[in-house]
C-alpha cells in the first residue's frame, strides 16, 4: 500500500489547524482572565471564556484523533 503525498499533507494541515486553534483559544482564556482579574465583570466575558475552553478541548480531540489516525496508517503498513 502506497501513501499519497495528499494524504500526509492532509493530516500535517489537520495538525496545524488544530494547533493555531490551541494557541488562538488559549489566548483568549488568557485575555478573559486578566480581564476578570481587573474587575470586569461582564458576563460576555465569562461566556468567551468558556467557549474558548471549550473550543480548546475540541481542538485537543482533533490532534488525539489524528494520531490516532496515524498510529493505525503506521500499523496497516507494517
Amino acid at each position: 500500500m502506497e501513501i499519497g503525498s495528499a494524504g500526509a499533507a492532509s493530516l500535517t494541515s489537520v495538525n496545524t489547524s488544530a494547533v493555531a486553534g490551541l494557541q488562538k483559544n488559549q489566548a483568549r482564556v488568557a485575555d478573559g482572565a486578566e480581564q476578570l482579574a481587573a474587575g470586569n465583570l461582564d458576563p460576555a466575558v465569562v461566556v468567551d471564556i468558556t467557549a474558548a475552553q471549550t473550543n480548546f478541548a475540541a481542538n485537543v480531540a482533533v490532534l488525539k484523533t489524528s494520531d490516532d489516525m496515524s498510529k493505525r496508517l503506521l500499523d496497516m503498513l507494517a
